[in-house]
């Protein structure tokens, strides 16, 4: 059975669930179509401190030292605080061909911009992602009652998440755990989903 432990930033595989989680996102985040240069950049920044996609806000579900899943969470205030130096590290990561790339794609810039995964009262499940070979085996579940668990240990009354609607599948399990859809983000195809914990 899989244990719960704090994420490891020299993790081979932590950057890129992150990435099996935000799909398309990443590359508009990164800016860059280019999977190679997405990854880089994802392991980077899952090994620095200081931002929303660091290691720092996530858990690797573990069984016999190897990772089947991660979820990265914290306080919905917590990753509004985080915007912005988290962009600046992109910036210095990648410099022109990340502010070409969104001159090119203006309405991805803008729907990054003006994206609210979550309110201030929401501890926020910000991406979940399980290995392919661990699907079906409760991994998501589990990991899902831990952030869920330890939002209620940080005195957060609900959990949110957001949901691609491309992605029926995880929409399905977050529904049978409890959670509900409150809205659509613009621009972005994902919906907000919601779960009272108390």
């Amino acid at each position: 059975m899989a244990t719960i432990v704090k994420a490891d930033p020299s993790s081979p595989v932590g950057a890129k669930l992150l990435m099996m989680a935000m799909g398309g996102t990443a590359n508009a985040l990164v800016g860059s179509r280019n999977d190679q240069t997405v990854q880089r950049i994802m392991r980077k920044l899952w090994r620095a401190d200081g931002n929303r996609f660091s290691h720092e806000y996530a858990y690797e579900a573990k069984h016999a030292d190897e990772t089947m899943g991660v979820i990265t969470c914290c306080p919905a205030s917590r990753l509004e605080q985080l915007a912005w130096p988290t962009f600046t590290r992109l910036l210095a990561y990648r410099h022109l061909p990340l502010l070409a790339y969104h001159l090119r794609h203006p309405r991805q810039l803008l729907a990054l911009i003006g994206l609210k995964e979550g309110l201030s009262d929401e501890f926020h499940i910000a991406a979940l992602a399980t290995m392919p070979q661990s699907r079906g085996l409760g991994i998501g579940s589990k990991l899902i009652a831990f952030a869920e668990e330890e939002a209620l240990r940080q005195r957060f009354a609900a959990c949110s998440l957001t949901v691609s609607l491309g992605n029926p599948d995880a929409k399905r399990l977050y529904e049978r755990l409890g959670y509900r859809v409150t809205d659509e983000l613009p621009g972005m195809s994902l919906q907000r989903m919601r779960k009272a914990l108390i």
